[in-house]
């Protein structure tokens, strides 16, 4: 199948070697609680009843003198392409002398508000709180805004780290046990007083140690990361997760983090062992910068690719949820509608629904990849793949299976994208989840099971399709990033 392209707007960005530049700032966009706050994540009817520590928008800019790009943070579940990315950007637009490329990438915060909508008082009752969703997204814009005004000459330092350590923090809860533990980082330094400016943390898992029965609102691990990271190199610390679907997680007694006071695991779903998974892997962040593997650039140019396309929204339970407003994002005709997609019911906690479908088949998102080059080297130091979901690992580093029991079992493999990105010859590769919307979990067709038999012979079915656009979405993501990295190559 070939991706649908939504217009011709993939924008190639290359620029002569320059000093790069780079600017920071963060913005609390913690939610008041003078009215109900649902929490994202686990199941509806979650409400706040205090707040345990700020969740933040983060923004670290860089510039290679010409062009300027916003590497945007954000503690929340997930944002949608449209209309939260889409609006973001026009308000920045409208604020900033300087011309932006505005890439945000959600931490998939499970606890914190719902800005998708789907964690509301029951099924049929939007989370999302529009009044905040509006604020929200004009403190994100002035956050950029922001940053761009304190930019200056900055020296960029790449490094990883792949301890053993940081995989025992990450559980993988689904067949095939893929998953890639590294610690990516990118710090900027001013060049004149040597200072921290911001540094950018990317490690895939997902932010909800609290789990389900936490009712405070937090930044999860990532309030630790921030903390610690800034007490260790000053500027501002930004997160972005990695490929999280299949479902990797820290949620579970499978993860034990030892608490060097007690000498004993930290209590499940606590704040404690929250702390200590954020406090490490800042830690670590940390020592990879001054690793003799650390790399740094002091100029160069920046390449940035960005492509809007269509996914078929196959999911039965969003399509109704979009019709009944649940779901504030748009739907697309593309074509003749489907009949079997007029109508139909919902039923879910004893609540049932006959719902009118949204009249169309497809929702636009965009994938993406960014590349940062020294100005010494034809090949790029550091890319970045920017993947607008929670995409199953297999999928970016291999290892896609068939499994008894699939729905498409015979089905032929997407893509996988870390055999493309390695062609560049790129030193770090970032992979990015969640970056410029949320459309689910990302899973390869011949994985994909709704109907039982279950997967592997399994006796209930898998978490992960529930949560999709489709099964649709994995191809056209892939090949959509694939022909992005065959232009990069070019």
């Amino acid at each position: 199948m070939k991706f649908k392209w939504c217009g011709l707007l993939t924008l190639l960005l290359v620029v002569p070697a320059s000093a790069f530049q780079a600017g920071a700032a963060k913005r609390d966009i913690t939610p008041s609680l003078d009215r109900p706050v649902f929490i994202a994540g686990f199941g509806n009817n979650r409400t706040a009843t205090a707040i345990h520590d700020p969740i933040w928008v983060r923004c670290l800019t860089i510039s290679d003198g010409k062009r300027n790009v916003a590497f945007v943070g954000v503690d929340v579940i997930g944002l949608f392409y449209e209309p939260d990315i889409v609006a973001i950007r026009q308000r920045v637009n409208q604020l900033s002398k300087k011309p932006v490329y505005v890439l945000v990438a959600s931490t998939h915060n499970h606890e914190g508000p719902d800005t998708l909508g789907l964690w509301g008082p029951t099924p049929l009752q939007s989370g999302r709180d529009e009044k905040y969703m509006a604020w929200l997204r004009e403190q994100i814009a002035q956050c950029v805004v922001e940053a761009l005004g304190r930019m200056e000459p900055a020296t960029l330092i790449f490094a990883k780290d792949e301890r053993k350590e940081l995989a025992d923090l990450q559980l993988d809860t689904r067949m095939p046990h893929v998953k890639d533990h590294t610690v990516y980082v990118l710090q900027a330094v001013s060049r004149k007083t040597g200072k921290t400016i911001g540094t950018l943390v990317n490690w895939a898992n997902h932010p909800e140690v609290l789990g389900s029965k936490n009712r405070e609102i937090t930044a999860d691990f990532c309030w630790a990361l921030y903390r610690r990271l800034e007490e260790l190199l000053g500027g501002v610390a930004v997160f972005w997760t990695g490929a999280i679907g299949g479902l990797i997680t820290p949620l579970g007694e499978e993860v034990k983090v030892i608490d060097p006071e007690t000498g004993q695991p930290a209590p499940e779903a606590s704040f404690r062992k929250a702390e200590l998974i954020g406090k490490f892997v800042a830690e670590v962040a940390a020592e990879a910068l001054k690793s003799k593997n650390a790399t740094k650039v002091d100029s160069g140019s920046l390449k940035v690719l960005l492509q809007p396309l269509f996914v078929p929204l196959q999911n039965h339970r969003f399509r109704i949820a979009a019709a009944i407003g649940v779901l504030k994002r748009p739907v697309y005709t593309k074509g003749k509608i489907d009949e079997r997609f007029e109508t139909g019911e919902l039923k879910q906690d004893g609540i049932v629904i006959k719902a009118k479908m949204v009249a169309g088949e497809d929702i636009r998102t965009e994938v993406g990849v960014i590349a940062i080059y020294d100005g010494k080297q034809k090949n790029p130091t550091a890319l970045f793949l920017l993947i607008p979901g929670e995409i199953y690992p297999e999928l970016v580093y291999g290892n896609i299976t068939r499994y008894p029991g699939a729905d498409f079992k015979d089905a032929p493999f997407e893509p996988v994208l870390m055999e493309y990105a390695k062609k560049t010859r790129a030193k770090f590769i970032f992979v990015v989840g969640l970056a410029n919307d949320e459309i689910g979990y990302i899973i390869p067709q011949c994985e994909w099971d709704e109907q039982p038999p279950w997967l592997n012979n399994a006796p209930q079915r898998p978490y992960g399709e529930v949560n999709s656009a489709g099964w649709k979405a994995a191809r056209i993501v892939n090949e959509g990033i694939v022909a992005l990295l065959k232009t990069l190559m070019r």
